[in-house]
């Protein structure tokens, strides 16, 4: 009998649908399951207009998951909100994944929140390190995207990289 699904929701800008879906296509099925926000969306409205079950069932999809794992290279105020609520929820575990842009590193308390981070970039893996509050939490580089679904099992698992 296998296990369960490790179940991750994927915190990124909805705006960034192609890539999302990309990063989340490497999450092998069945050992994975991720939640994608973006598959719920009415793609006919503007942010302005999402009604409220959107928000309702963001908010299921968090509750049944093990685990987020926000998207900073696609990172927005929403995103901002669903770190908070991770860093709320202490059963449940936060990790950032960032390939290329560094603008989150500006944002004190979405890194605070953090558990872990993972990054393809060995420039930005360094500047982590030397930051003081993600030089405090578990950080990994990884080669490229294939690595993420390891990278975020073994965490899960072991709590480091």
């Amino acid at each position: 009998m296998s296990s369960p699904p490790l179940e991750i929701y994927l915190s990124a800008s909805i705006s960034n649908a192609h890539d999302n879906a990309l990063i989340a296509s490497v999450f092998p099925e069945p050992e994975f399951y991720v939640h994608l926000p973006q598959k719920i969306v009415p793609n006919q409205l503007s942010h302005v207009e999402f009604p409220l079950h959107v928000y309702q069932q963001c908010i299921e999809m968090m509750t049944a998951s093990h685990m987020g794992l926000v998207l900073f290279d696609a990172f927005g105020r929403d995103c901002a909100w669903e770190c908070g609520w991770y860093a709320a929820h202490s059963e449940k575990k936060l990790v950032g994944f960032v390939q290329s842009g560094s603008v989150f590193l500006r944002d004190w308390m979405v890194k605070g929140g953090l558990d872990a981070l993972v990054t393809t970039n060995p420039r930005l893996f360094e500047v982590c390190r030397q930051n003081p509050l993600l030089s405090q939490k578990p950080l990994t580089y990884i080669k490229d995207l294939t690595e993420l679904p390891g990278a975020m099992a073994n965490y899960w698992r072991e709590g480091h990289f």
